[in-house]
């Protein structure tokens, strides 16, 4: 599909150029997910890859965090809600998963292009600057994976990179582990993998330094003040539904 061109001119560009002291990262607030992350947060103003083991491991909900972190931080600086973008291949983002998830539907630019049309539109959308998030998902659901050229992304990957360089805009690439041979060229890669239904299993394999660290097991819910009390509290259930 081609992405509107009228659609985008309607988007405010220039989002989050950065200033003299700018937050490098993203602030994630989901359980102790963040508490994982470098800085507590997602990279901005690179490709951050989310590979992902499984169809179900957890890249789309750490996404779409992303995205409703973005919306809020926007509106805690005085502004309107942040745009977001998500380019969907696989059909499967499910919008009654994507606001139980806290992302103002009104705010996200769901974009569904075929695969062979996938590189185009992501990097028609990085160029634009209109979006505090763009999430290209490469993987899809269990039943209903992506059917990409993988050779052609560390090409995307740069043309990203250089769309969003000098910008807050964080850029997500969620793949499958194992699916391409070679590193792609990423500011930030976190392998991502869940040992139990409320785990999430998180390893740095690459930070904007080259670094690599060691994996870390985090819930995926906040602690209560009762449970930091040593206070029993049933779980909550994990919402299903919102894709991988």
């Amino acid at each position: 599909m081609a992405l509107p061109a009228q659609l985008l001119d309607r988007l405010p560009p220039g989002v989050g150029i950065l200033g003299e002291e700018p937050q490098l990262v993203l602030p994630i607030e989901l359980g102790e997910v963040g508490s994982a992350l470098p800085g507590g947060g997602l990279l901005r103003g690179g490709v951050v890859q989310l590979a992902v083991q499984g169809g179900a491991a957890f890249g789309t909900t750490l996404a779409l965090a992303a995205c409703r972190a973005a919306q809020q931080e926007a509106l805690r600086h005085g502004g309107e809600l942040a745009w977001c973008a998500f380019v969907d291949p696989s059909r499967t983002l499910h919008a009654p998963g994507v606001v139980r998830a806290g992302v103002a539907l009104e705010r996200l630019l769901v974009v569904r292009p075929g695969a062979e049309q996938l590189q185009r539109v992501a990097v028609r959308l990085a160029e634009s600057r209109a979006f505090a998030v763009l999430v290209v998902d490469a993987v899809g659901v269990p039943g209903c994976f992506v059917e990409a050229r993988t050779e052609q992304w560390p090409r995307l990957v740069r043309r990203l990179a250089l769309a969003v360089e000098g910008t807050a805009l964080s850029v997500l690439f969620i793949t499958e582990s194992g699916a391409v041979t070679v590193p792609l060229p990423v500011a930030q890669r976190l392998e991502l993998s869940r040992p139990a239904p409320e785990l999430l299993r998180v390893r740095v394999a690459k930070d904007r330094r080259g670094r690599v660290g060691l994996a870390r097991t985090v819930s995926l819910r906040p602690v209560s003040p009762r449970e930091a009390r040593g206070c029993e509290v049933p779980s909550a259930p994990l919402h299903e539904g919102v894709g991988s």
